[in-house]
């Protein structure tokens, strides 16, 4: 099956807005109350809207696509504006060269090992593989059954553990890439699949989306209210959880997403929607770039938590629309 060009559903650009600003405001709110909740969700949104896009592939021709279109460019962007970030650590520290020596191949090992300006692109070494791993498992079989039996089987092994204690690189209790996180993810991506390849709508439905919210409402009333606990790193591969670790994992951030989608259809009925939908198309800038510009503000003493999380979320969207109008100017086509 060829790879589809699927038209823009507005609902989904907005939650993917919901979940960036939600990852921007836990680094503002380290800590806090609130960042513990965001925890539970923001990172499991993207891995299930991952999901959604993906397709069988059957040919050779097919598996190039998906290279261009889904791998190619987020590899070079990680590369490239990687080793931007951690040059420019560098030298806004004032960081000697054995610092940048030190860090440069972080980008290739990956994980934890990816700290300062650079500590969100663990999220692209978990998503590549997974979307990779996704595909393989729906090119190689149909078989829903099967599909299902290896990612959960994935999950419950992911969550047999806390961190990979066997294996230690640069002092990080980890794995190259984020890839023991990819047992997780994996379920995600494949219950996004799942759930949204092919009918995405089905969540507009009141009787669908009605019972999502009032479940996510008592999910989080009960935690409040002391009756079980719940704490998720993905990044750390920390789970904790006063009910077996793999239901928590297989419920509470997918229950929490779904109603953020809820959420996020009804805003985009909404007369005024805040640029959202424009957040939502460039999520991935957001996420390289929210760091550094957070660390600038520190740096000349900001400290209201709103105006970080606007610098956080618009400046990275400005960059890349200032970008992309230079590029239409220079490359002008000339008939």
């Amino acid at each position: 099956m060829a790879i589809l060009n699927r038209p823009r559903i507005e609902w989904i650009d907005i939650a993917k807005a919901y979940g960036i600003i939600a990852i921007v405001l836990g680094h503002v709110l380290p800590g806090s109350s609130v960042a513990h909740f965001l925890y539970w969700w923001h990172i499991p949104l993207f891995f299930i809207i991952a999901g959604i896009f993906l397709e069988p592939l059957t040919n050779v021709d097919d598996w190039h696509r998906f290279y261009e279109r889904r791998i190619k460019k987020d590899l070079f962007s990680y590369v490239s504006l990687g080793i931007l970030l951690i040059c420019l650590y560098t030298v806004i520290h004032h960081k000697g060269t054995q610092f940048l020596m030190t860090h440069l191949p972080d980008l290739i090992i990956g994980g934890r090992t990816l700290n300062f300006y650079t500590s969100t692109f663990w999220f692209v070494n978990a998503y590549l593989l997974t979307i990779g791993v996704v595909t393989i498992l729906i090119s190689l079989t149909k078989n829903r059954i099967i599909q299902l039996a290896v990612v959960v089987s994935g999950l419950l092994l992911g969550a047999s553990y806390q961190q990979v204690t066997w294996m230690h690189i640069n002092g990080f209790a980890m794995m190259p890439w984020s890839m023991d996180t990819v047992l997780i993810t994996a379920f995600y991506t494949y219950l996004g699949y799942l759930l949204f390849h092919v009918n995405p709508r089905w969540i507009e439905r009141a009787k669908a989306a009605i019972p999502i919210v009032m479940t996510a409402a008592i999910i989080i009333f009960i935690h409040l209210e002391g009756e079980f606990n719940f704490r998720l790193s993905l990044k750390s591969h920390l789970i904790q959880s006063s009910l077996p670790r793999w239901v928590a994992l297989a419920t509470v951030p997918v229950i929490l997403t779904l109603a953020i989608m809820v959420c996020a259809y009804v805003t985009s009925h909404l007369p005024i929607k805040f640029g959202l939908s424009l957040i939502g198309r460039h999520t991935l800038a957001i996420m390289y770039g929210h760091k550094i510009l957070l660390d600038c503000c520190r740096l000349i003493g900001i400290d209201n938590p709103l105006v970080k999380l606007a610098v956080g979320v618009i400046f990275p969207v400005i960059i890349v629309l200032v970008g992309q109008r230079v590029q239409r100017l220079i490359f002008v086509p000339t008939y």
